[in-house]
């Protein structure tokens, strides 16, 4: 039984993930420093996340399991007692770790240490040949760390994967490794099995260095396309021309709902008054160019933009609520793509039978994490207002992107309203 990943290589951003291992049965532990590659070797590696080179192949392993690092992401099901069979887990064989009087309750209100214990109950009973632990000892107190490592110490014929920070209580291994900077070492520090030359990721995408310049465009560019379907066919070419190395759009999956939302009301405006069809083409080119513009999350952005227009006492609050209203945009992507990677893990998909517990699971992380940050603002004693200096970064190619949106928008209204 084994697990071989051969020449891996995969290209997340500026960082590279790099490893060549032969995984054998016996505890592998994969420690690093937060934002080291960790998370994204454990998706690689049990297939969720396909690499750009090199492959992964398994011989002997008939079931695996990955964990995903925040237990929240796992729930299908309204009850602890049909979360547990959604496992393929009989609640009474995790009786002594998930008491009876747990099963009636709804996952969502239980405390991510409690998900966190209930989660790695059910992995243990399933005893997969492969399991592939992403953060398995967060959120749990330290009798439930000890109990956790003593049940992994059963699994000396299977192979256990564990990528953690956790430094105080973690169970006996048969190797040590360490990520730096995406890269699989031995815990010495040495390359392990043999180097891997990782090229430097290409540019994929052009993109403006001045976010007031990048906010700018698409105003213009969404203002002309707005106002007739001239403004948008050149919004469009503008698009066509400054991404022509790398045209990033969303998620296929929320680029159909999009494309739904813009579908239904023009079909329903063209056959009631007519116009429905420049409707569906303005709006469509306008979601296209701010979800290209906007694809790629840059903290601080809208801070440096609000307070550098509005000046440190109005606009360091209005950044602030931009700053986080973009981010929550982007977390939304991130913890879809997680809840989907979820339900395949238990073999099931979003579709009509599952879209509410998948709704509701995301929805309710969403409020979690806006308590959390509610929370942590309030102990640091913020009121209103900051001190903030906004840098920018302008290059020559930024000012000619926005000369041209801004004459777009021009054109637009002298020649198109």
């Amino acid at each position: 039984m084994e697990l071989i990943a051969d020449a891996l290589i995969y290209r997340q951003g500026d960082m590279t993930i790099a490893a060549d291992h032969r995984f054998v049965p016996g505890t592998t532990l994969i420690t690093g420093r937060i934002g080291s590659g960790k998370s994204t070797l454990s998706l690689l590696l049990s297939g969720q996340v396909k690499p750009d080179t090199g492959t992964i192949r398994r011989s002997g392993i008939e079931s695996e399991i990955l964990s995903l690092q925040f237990p929240e992401y796992h729930i299908t099901k309204t009850t602890v007692a049909d979360e547990i069979r959604s496992w393929g887990v009989d609640p009474n064989a995790i009786l002594t770790v998930i008491p009876e009087a747990m099963w009636r309750r709804d996952p969502h209100t239980l405390s991510r240490g409690e998900l966190k214990r209930l989660n790695l109950a059910c992995i243990l009973a399933r005893d997969p040949d492969l399991l592939i632990l992403d953060e398995p000892f967060s959120s749990l107190d330290a009798d439930m760390k000890k109990w956790f490592c003593h049940e992994l110490q059963k699994r000396k014929e299977r192979i256990t994967i564990i990528f953690t920070h956790e430094r105080e209580i973690i169970p006996d291994s048969d190797e040590r490794f360490v990520m730096r900077d995406g890269q699989l070492e031995d815990a010495g520090g040495s390359m392990q099995s043999r180097t891997i030359a990782c090229p430097h990721p290409e540019e994929t995408q052009s993109r403006f260095g001045d976010g007031r310049l990048r906010l700018l465009s698409v105003i213009c560019l969404s203002l002309g396309a707005f106002i007739s379907i001239g403004g948008a066919l050149l919004a469009f070419v503008w698009w066509t021309v400054v991404a022509q190395k790398g045209r990033r759009l969303p998620d296929k999956r929320l680029l159909a709902a999009l494309g739904v939302l813009i579908l239904v009301p023009a079909v329903v405006t063209e056959i009631l008054v007519g116009g429905g069809i420049s409707y569906g083409i303005r709006m469509g080119v306008i979601l296209l160019i701010s979800f290209w513009a906007y694809a790629e999350f840059r903290g601080g952005d809208m801070l440096d933009i609000f307070v550098w227009f509005f000046g440190e006492r109005f606009g360091f609050d209005l950044g602030l609520a931009a700053e986080m209203t973009l981010q929550s945009f982007h977390l939304a992507g991130s913890d879809l793509r997680e809840i989907q990677r979820a339900f395949s893990i238990k073999g099931m998909q979003i579709d009509y039978k599952t879209i509410i517990p998948a709704a509701l699971t995301l929805l309710l992380l969403h409020i979690r994490r806006a308590d959390e940050t509610a929370n942590l603002l309030a102990i640091r004693g913020f009121q209103s207002g900051g001190t903030h200096k906004p840098k920018f970064s302008t290059f020559p190619k930024d000012v000619i992107m926005t000369i041209f949106a801004v004459l777009i928008a021009i054109l637009s209204l002298i020649y198109f309203w």
